[in-house]
């Protein structure tokens, strides 16, 4: 097997120390015939490993401009395949291939693949992804969570007593996958422009605009009819939690009741708005301790947080996102709640249809299905999600005199 730099770098340092071992021991006189061969051998092996690390980086160099090549080609072929499509009878790209003899896919292109990771840059504020939550993307078929829902206690009983039957009960948890899409339309004398990076324009379209979709799902509390994120319609449910001077304390405890049911602390994530991470930034653990501050060093009361500015917003009458009246503080564990996208990405381009010649563009439009589910609904027999919770934050009540 070949071996790495770092392996042949620790080979090399032996090496060296052997033979500088063998000179130590032969300072007043001169090397026999069996130390001249060591020292003959042990050059030999040191030459050797200098010659396949200079060889190893000169493939890292060779690979890197290579890379750097094909990046230039793929984004070349692809402002090709949008030219065929805008003049042939093509008229679907197809992001992955599928069965049969498809041309018009980005791979037989030879255009980069794009995959749902690519679309999903931590771009613009509010943007990010909470900790624990994973993207599974590609699934297929249909995908079944069994549960169990409930446990069996042991009983004490007389010596010749019959034991009470206890049933062990089971639930399912099914995603439903919805269709979720978007069209960017794109010049026709950018696409026949050499110099213009179609390739990246697209991709940051998509990107921003898949990333606001999740962002809008998984954190606001909106009452949203398809995909649902975890505080979805639970406005009027919310806890209430304090802030303040006490406001180390009572994160803390708000995490705890999680712990009583089962949960890890150290899978939390905690979600809110700038203004209350500003406030948690100048806010003492203990006050009038020198205990440092509630929020520090990237932390919440200890615990991974996000800072969005969905987490304080609702749907109006005319089902536009508009702000709430209240700020709102989310705990959530978010390993228990499943974000997947579905089949296959497809991207199609028109070019030919009235409504896009009359004005020298193409429309780019991708097309896909996601599912989210919260996994946590069945945990401890309990019907509702048990992994999230959903706190108003309210003023400290005044101290009484």
């Amino acid at each position: 097997m070949k071996k790495t730099f770092a392996e042949l770098r620790e080979q090399r340092m032996t090496a060296n120390e052997k033979l500088g071992d063998i000179y130590v021991k032969a300072a007043n006189r001169e090397l026999n015939d069996e130390e001249k061969m060591q020292v003959l051998n042990l050059t030999r092996e040191i030459e050797e490993c200098e010659r396949e690390m200079r060889g190893i980086n000169l493939d890292v160099t060779n690979q890197e401009a290579q890379k750097s090549r094909r990046e230039v080609e793929k984004k070349a072929a692809f402002r090709e395949v949008l030219e065929k499509l805008r003049t042939g009878a093509e008229r679907e790209i197809l992001l992955n291939a599928a069965a049969g003899n498809v041309s018009a896919n980005i791979a037989a292109s030879g255009a980069i693949e794009l995959t749902v990771h690519d679309l999903i840059p931590t771009l613009h504020e509010g943007l990010d992804l909470p900790k624990g939550l994973r993207t599974v993307t590609g699934v297929e078929g249909n995908e079944v969570w069994p549960v169990s829902v409930n446990d069996v206690e042991m009983e004490e009983v007389g010596e010749v007593e019959a034991l009470s039957d206890q049933v062990l009960d089971f639930n399912k948890i099914t995603p439903t996958p919805n269709r979720i899409g978007l069209t960017v339309p794109v010049s026709n004398a950018a696409i026949d422009n050499a110099a213009f990076d179609v390739l990246a324009f697209v991709q940051m379209k998509f990107g921003i605009a898949l990333r606001t979709y999740l962002a809008k799902k998984i954190y606001s509390l909106a009452d949203w009819t398809k995909n649902r994120g975890p505080f979805s319609g639970k406005k009027a449910s919310a806890g209430t939690i304090e802030l303040g001077a006490n406001a180390y304390k009572n994160i803390l405890a708000k995490v705890a009741e999680f712990s009583n049911k089962g949960f890890f602390e150290g899978d939390v994530c905690l979600c809110m708005d700038r203004v209350t991470e500003a406030e948690l930034k100048a806010t003492p653990k203990v006050a009038g301790a020198a205990a440092g501050f509630v929020i520090e060093g990237g932390l919440c009361a200890g615990y991974p947080y996000v800072v969005s500015h969905f987490v304080n917003t609702e749907l109006n009458s005319a089902d536009e996102l508009v702000p709430t009246a209240d700020r709102y503080l989310e705990v959530g564990y978010y390993e228990w709640f499943a974000l997947q996208q579905h089949g296959v990405v497809r991207m199609s381009a028109d070019s030919t249809s009235q409504a896009v010649a009359k004005k020298n563009i193409t429309a780019i439009t991708l097309n896909s299905f996601w599912s989210m589910t919260d996994l946590s609904v069945y945990i401890n027999g309990a019907k509702g999600s048990q992994a999230f919770g959903l706190y108003k934050i309210v003023e400290p009540e005044p101290a009484k005199a």
